[in-house]
């Protein structure tokens, strides 16, 4: 499937323009779009539309808006994942793949069991790859919406900035409730935890409690974080309706 890209300029009422190098250059270049062939835009009004290539310039490519896209491709609830940060390879497969799942952001904890400590100059850095990453995501599964990407922070800290949000759910082994029990008494924002290789601590686990996280398991197997991450998603998703399948 094509990537959806970001107009930078909409001249009314039928005309939108890419000014982004690296976007220019990836539709140009990479995909090798030529001028009459159509390909669907984001606006700044935050539509999407069918639109045809009508002149091709070094610094722009200026589009003509043929139809509005009816297709909403953003969920109808606000779905974030509060994760653990495990390995930054698997983290970043998680960003792309959450992303294209639908979330609408991300909160990386530095919990007790936390494989990674990055100084604050690797920060820096990482958070501008993990923006790409994500950005790019956006664009390939044809989403409206970047998600936002909160600063690394600890659980406690964390459950502090949410806690008059939404709901707070907690995936965990120890759990003798499944999803399917605890998912329809939710409603509003949904705060998804996962913990990293080995699970929450003790107390980590006192804490979400102490909050009103509410629990579930995924089952008698043993999943990796980043398959753990992606499997809670897709099911809070099948069960609110999210993955827009009717």
């Amino acid at each position: 499937m094509t990537p959806i890209f970001f107009a930078d300029e909409f001249l009314p009422p039928k005309i939108l323009i890419l000014k982004n190098p690296e976007e220019i250059f990836h539709l140009i270049k990479v995909l090798r779009y030529k001028k009459g062939e159509e390909i669907v835009l984001k606006g700044s009004d935050e539509n999407l539309y069918l639109s045809k290539i009508i002149e091709i310039k070094k610094d722009q490519v200026i589009f003509e808006i043929i139809s509005r896209e009816k297709r909403d491709p953003e969920i109808k609830f606000e779905l974030y994942l509060c994760q653990s940060l495990p390995k930054l390879d698997k983290w970043e497969w998680i960003l792309e793949k959450a992303t294209e799942l639908g979330v609408s952001g991300f909160f990386p904890l530095q919990t007790e069991r936390s494989i990674v400590n990055l100084k604050k100059e690797q920060l820096e850095k990482k958070y501008g790859r993990w923006r790409k990453i994500i950005n790019e995501a956006v664009k390939q599964s044809g989403r409206k919406k970047i998600p936002d990407l909160y600063q690394i922070q600890k659980l406690k800290d964390c459950l502090d900035f949410i806690r008059e949000e939404g709901n707070i759910l907690v995936a965990w082994e120890n759990s003798e409730v499944s999803l399917k029990k605890v998912i329809d008494g939710i409603k509003g924002k949904i705060y998804l935890f996962i913990g990293p290789e080995g699970s929450f601590s003790e107390e980590e686990i006192k804490i979400l409690k102490k909050y009103g996280g509410i629990f579930f398991n995924m089952g008698p197997r043993i999943l990796k974080v980043e398959t753990a991450a992606i499997v809670a998603l897709s099911l809070v998703l099948y069960e609110k309706g999210g993955l827009g399948l009717g």
